[in-house]
């Protein structure tokens, strides 16, 4: 006979930690006890969104409340602005990058490992520069991803919110944008780059690209430990170039000590 899907009522769920603020490196006693409330064993992994992983491998608590979940799967974004005007609290990439190792130990396997080199931005500030639209900064950045065997990089170019818009003139922040062909020219030259080292380069709702997943139901199952099944169907309330599917966001719109000035999850100002 034909199996059966699972109903979606009794599915685990994924949660996403967190699209809206930094859990992990800032709120991980918040996280953890949200996820005490949902129980552990009722999720079927946890997407972390973070800029510095450590308290995934040093927080007790946070450590335990992970402890009892189908996995744990890691979206890190280091973009190459650490200390700039830009990331003026991010930890540096070098530091980041020395728990490479590490973190792909602790998650058990190098493909529940994502880098986000996102956004993609140039900006000034008086006679100060920062942007990361370098294919040398990209491969630099890149290199040590690919030797750890993490198999894929998103990215996408700033996206200009009108809080975003103006936090950057509060800032006296000048953003130079290229144009719609040299975004074009560009995410070629990371994609060729990217797929000279062995990683796959996945824009995230740019327009010139159909959808794609950053959270993937049958990417997630396909690595569960045991290939649980979860939803696989496409969330609703995302922007219209956003192919991700169904997840529990756990984040709130909190105020993060990284300050990014292009963030659109950080409240205005």
């Amino acid at each position: 006979m034909p199996s059966r899907a699972r109903p979606t009522a009794r599915l685990k769920q994924v949660i996403s930690a967190s699209r809206r603020t930094d859990l992990v490196a800032h709120y991980p006693d918040q996280l953890a006890a949200r996820l005490h409330q949902l129980g552990p064993a009722s999720v079927h992994t946890v997407v972390v969104w973070t800029k510095d992983p450590t308290n995934l491998l040093h927080h007790d608590g946070l450590r335990r409340a992970l402890r009892g979940v189908g996995q744990v799967f890691l979206h890190w974004t280091i973009t190459g602005l650490a200390g700039t005007f830009l990331e003026p609290n991010v930890p540096p990439a070098e530091e980041q990058l020395r728990l490479l190792p590490e973190v792909i130990s602790y998650l058990g396997d190098p493909r529940r490992l994502h880098w986000r080199c996102d956004p993609l931005i140039s900006a000034r500030r008086g006679p100060e520069q920062a942007g990361n639209l370098d294919l040398s900064l990209f491969q630099s950045l890149a290199r040590p991803f690919a030797a750890a065997r993490v198999p894929v990089v998103h990215t996408s170019f700033v996206t200009l919110y009108p809080k975003v818009v103006r936090r950057l003139a509060a800032a006296q922040v000048e953003l130079d944008q290229p144009d719609p062909a040299a975004r074009l020219r560009l995410l070629d030259r990371l994609s060729a780059a990217a797929r000279e080292l062995g990683l796959a380069l996945v824009t995230c709702c740019e327009e010139s690209v159909g959808p794609r997943r950053c959270i993937d139901g049958e990417l997630l199952i396909a690595l569960h430990p045991h290939r649980e099944p979860c939803r696989t169907d496409r969330a609703r309330g995302q922007r219209p170039l956003c192919g991700c599917t169904v997840s529990l966001d756990l984040g709130r719109y909190l105020p993060c000590p990284n300050r990014c000035l292009y963030c659109y999850a950080r409240p205005a100002p």
